[in-house]
């Protein structure tokens, strides 16, 4: 199971927008493809000041060690608008 959560935060980390989908589940023991999730923030106004990135996973089973989900190259890229 895979998990995330970004926010947009204003200067007091109060919650300006967010993407948090449902989480996403892989049955155990198949031969999964990898994927790749991204998500594009527009028209949030000004005030942003902090970005909070939560993600995570774990298996569906609930061993203990590194039976879970694999998470790799995990990034947030923050690019201006364009100009009015």
């Amino acid at each position: 199971m895979y998990e995330i959560c970004v926010e947009l935060l204003s200067r007091n980390k109060k919650v300006i927008r967010k993407f948090c989908p449902e989480p996403v589940v892989y049955e155990q023991w198949n031969d999964q493809k990898w994927q790749q999730m991204t998500h594009v923030f527009r028209d949030y106004g000004q005030g942003v000041h902090f970005v909070r990135f939560c993600h995570g996973g774990k298996d569906t089973q609930f061993w203990k060690g590194w039976f879970g989900i694999r998470v790799t190259k995990s990034s947030v890229e923050i690019c201006p608008s364009a100009p009015v």
